[in-house]
């Protein structure tokens, strides 16, 4: 049984976390311009806070540390599961365009 990281992923014992983030509307252009205003200023400590005290009206917006972290839990979680999975492939006498990978079990028409 593979050994699979589960800090971030629960994967495969639960459904890959679905991030649903939004393209910048008016909702958020403001406080993402003073934001970005900040850092090109070099007042990374006020730009954090800024970014802090708007975390809620944000958080749709950005892709941060954690989001990161889970895409590659997930992701190396899902190649260990698909390593250990062999699928069956069941085909016509005639069919001549399947795909499979070594391993899989191949079932045929007679």
């Amino acid at each position: 049984m593979a050994q699979y990281e589960n800090e971030f992923s629960s994967f495969p014992s639960q459904k890959i976390t679905r991030h649903h983030f939004k393209n910048l509307d008016d909702a958020a252009s403001g406080i993402i311009h003073q934001i970005n205003q900040l850092r090109a200023q070099g007042a990374y400590s006020q730009a954090a806070a800024l970014l802090e005290s708007h975390k809620e009206t944000l958080s749709p917006y950005i892709v941060d540390a954690v989001t990161f972290r889970t895409w590659e839990e997930e992701i190396y979680n899902t190649q260990k599961y698909a390593k250990q999975v062999s699928q069956t492939i069941f085909f016509e006498e005639n069919q001549e365009d399947f795909e499979c990978l070594e391993g899989d079990v191949w079932a045929g028409g007679v």
